[in-house]
């Protein structure tokens, strides 16, 4: 085991396997033409210094040999120009004011490892836990915060990507081996925007849990205490990111509350309607609308808020909308995946007060939002969301 990954190393074969992904990486090596088996000199002047193949063409602005492969000759131009002094060229990004420790696992002390205090616990054979495709050695590669290492280009591709499916959510942003928050002075352009992103959700989370009484019901919920959210850094912040659901809307931006989030999970759970309904990541994020940026002719403005938690109940069951589909339509993420369905059904089959996600019938006469309401199959604005949890909850 290393860092991570069980790894299987000899002369003519390198074997990768992550237990917990199931990925794995197998390379046959024919006549030692990798570039961890060959020296120095031989490495520079005989193979690429990315992929390890031959022939390689000389490359002025970046030394070594690059091949004529995209991959390789869009790589060089971001890699290091700099030599270590055990031979071997500097495996990171260029302009780094510190180079990276040598990947060969060479023993001779580096200033970076001086300066930083860091030392480099993975090698140039050790794939990338963030593609699982390549090695170490076949881009650039940046050293984070925490001491793991990654291509630079996978990791501005995760934070670019950001979170799957609909819902934010933060893990993405976290290192694959020890789930610290990435943290590399070339992913700041990146990681700022999101990390405002992550205390502003944050915030409303944690107003909404203390508008809903969920403070005084957290301190005397021994349950808590179990799973972890007491002990654990985050504390009731932690419990309101993991009790609410929100997304960003496609027209300001801004994150909007789309209800608890153990809705969407259940409503998730059902497996007839899971298999013929589309992923979490099908669907048009042009459609994720906040309430304040909907339609809001008939909305009542909140004297403290303003718009901007206005939230609008989904027409065919009682939660509160997530989309907003067709310029008129509101629906929940559960009814939402089953549109064609619900939106199908004549207005007498439509559920009444109290409904449940995907347009059915629950029992009892509370209904879930706790407000007065037009009947199923019409538009209605809940308003602000804060004030109308303070008045009901």
């Amino acid at each position: 085991m290393h860092e991570g990954c069980g790894r299987v190393k000899l002369y003519w074969l390198l074997a990768l396997a992550d237990s917990q992904s199931l990925k794995a990486i197998i390379e046959l090596r024919h006549h030692a033409t990798n570039v961890s088996s060959l020296s120095p000199a031989a490495t520079a002047s005989e193979t690429c210094r990315f992929c390890g193949l031959s022939p390689a063409s000389v490359d002025v602005l970046v030394p070594g040999r690059i091949c004529s492969q995209p991959d390789c000759v869009r790589h060089c131009r971001n890699a290091c120009t700099k030599t270590l002094r055990c031979g071997h060229l500097c495996a990171g990004i260029r302009d780094e004011p510190i180079c990276l420790p040598c990947l060969h696992g060479c023993e001779t002390e580096t200033e970076s490892e001086t300066a930083a205090g860091i030392l480099l616990r993975q090698d140039v054979d050790d794939m990338c836990m963030i593609c699982f495709s390549e090695a170490l050695g076949a881009a650039p590669v940046i050293l984070l915060q925490c001491g793991h290492a990654f291509h630079v280009h996978c990791c501005q591709a995760v934070l670019q990507r950001r979170w799957p499916g609909p819902r934010i959510t933060f893990t993405f942003m976290t290192c694959p081996i020890c789930k610290r928050d990435m943290s590399h002075t070339s992913l700041d352009g990146l990681i700022a925007p999101l990390i405002a992103l992550r205390e502003d959700v944050r915030r409303k989370a944690r107003m909404r849990l203390d508008y809903e009484g969920g403070v005084a019901h957290a301190e005397t919920d021994q349950s808590l205490t179990s799973t972890g959210y007491q002990s654990h850094g985050g504390g009731l912040t932690a419990l309101a990111m993991d009790r609410y659901a929100y997304y960003m809307c496609y027209k300001c931006d801004r994150a909007y509350y789309g209800g608890e989030a153990r809705c969407e999970l259940e409503s998730r759970r059902d497996g007839a309607i899971a298999q013929s309904r589309p992923s979490s990541e099908d669907y048009d994020p042009s459609e994720l609308v906040c309430g304040a940026c909907s339609d809001v002719a008939r909305a009542q403005m909140c004297v403290r808020h303003g718009a901007d938690f206005l939230e609008y109940k989904c027409r065919y069951c009682c939660s509160v909308a997530v989309f907003f589909c067709f310029g008129t339509t509101h629906f929940c993420a559960a009814c939402h995946d089953d549109f064609q369905r619900v939106t199908s059904l004549a207005r007498g089959d439509l559920p009444r007060c109290p409904a449940g996600p995907r347009a059915t019938q629950l029992t009892g006469d509370e209904c879930p939002l706790h407000v007065r309401h037009p009947d199923t199959g019409e538009e209605f604005a809940l308003g602000c969301g804060i004030c109308r949890n303070a008045h009901t909850f």
